[in-house]
């Protein structure tokens, strides 16, 4: 079996849970599947970064833990039951700042990975086509921020102060995280080409968290609806950014998958050409 293949022809079944969202009757039947959904992709995506990390030694054996907390705590945001008991026992005083205190720890799981990842590259200089790569992300999270700035007045208006800035912040940390993402991905890849190994899993699994961090981001600026409103009234409700975010949860886990298993086809693969001969 070719691995690369099986990545490929998976990343487009993928998208058949995915657009299940869009087909499915509005309230009870769509809700129920995309919260089940969100936090089931996030928890064997966690499950497969451990088993992934378990084939590897020093840094790469921390960076898929450290990838794989970072998912679990995310998996963690995604489970609404969850949410309301926490929202709860903080008060709506001190929920958003419970929430961002966890959207940072979240992130400082998937920046000490990339860390991890950096460690066991030996490359600096990024190509063209990187560089390319990253101005692009540059130039999105910039639109990113300023689309924000001009409603954010009105919603310091309609909530609580400290709720607004926790949403600012947020934004804030998931535009430097996309960005310090693209220069981690690049330079393992090179590397990965330099060393005749594989790179193709890896990327998919960064692409699918950087999917996943801009989805919410890119649908506000498409549609022009504010965050607080699609994630009080379009997340969960069988919508276009329920689809996206099933499926860049499962193109991470899909990768991840792949990732375990490479080795292991590409023996079989040698094995079979052998016994041919």
């Amino acid at each position: 079996m070719d691995p690369r293949s099986f990545l490929k022809v998976t990343i487009l079944l993928m998208l058949i849970p995915a657009l299940i969202c869009l087909f499915l009757p509005p309230g009870t039947i769509a809700n129920s599947y995309t919260t089940i959904m969100h936090p089931l992709a996030l928890l064997i995506g966690a499950l497969l970064s451990l088993r992934v990390a378990s084939i590897y030694k020093s840094w790469l054996r921390r960076a898929f833990i450290f990838l794989s907390l970072f998912l679990f705590f995310m998996m963690l945001a995604n489970i609404d039951p969850l949410m309301e008991i926490l929202r709860a026992v903080f008060g709506d005083l001190l929920f958003p700042l419970f929430v961002l205190i966890m959207q940072w720890t979240t992130y400082a799981m998937l920046v000490i990975s990339s860390i991890c990842i950096l460690k066991v590259t030996e490359l600096r200089e990024i190509s063209t086509g990187g560089r390319i790569a990253i101005t692009a992300v540059c130039f999105l999270g910039i639109l990113i921020v300023t689309y924000h700035i001009p409603s954010l007045i009105e919603e310091v208006a309609v909530f609580h102060v400290i709720y607004t800035i926790s949403l600012l912040l947020i934004r804030l940390t998931d535009v430097a995280i996309v960005i310090m993402l693209v220069p981690v991905v690049i330079l393992y890849a090179q590397q990965m080409r330099l060393e005749g190994r594989e790179s193709l899993t890896f990327t998919t699994v960064i692409c699918g968290i950087i999917l996943s961090l801009t989805d919410a981001y890119v649908y506000e600026i498409s549609f022009g609806v504010p965050l607080y409103v699609i994630a009080r009234e379009v997340c969960h409700t069988g919508s276009i950014l329920d689809a996206l975010y099933v499926f860049s949860y499962l193109i991470i886990a899909a990768g991840l998958y792949v990732h375990k298993r490479y080795d292991e086809w590409g023996f079989d693969m040698v094995e079979q050409a052998l016994s041919r001969g």
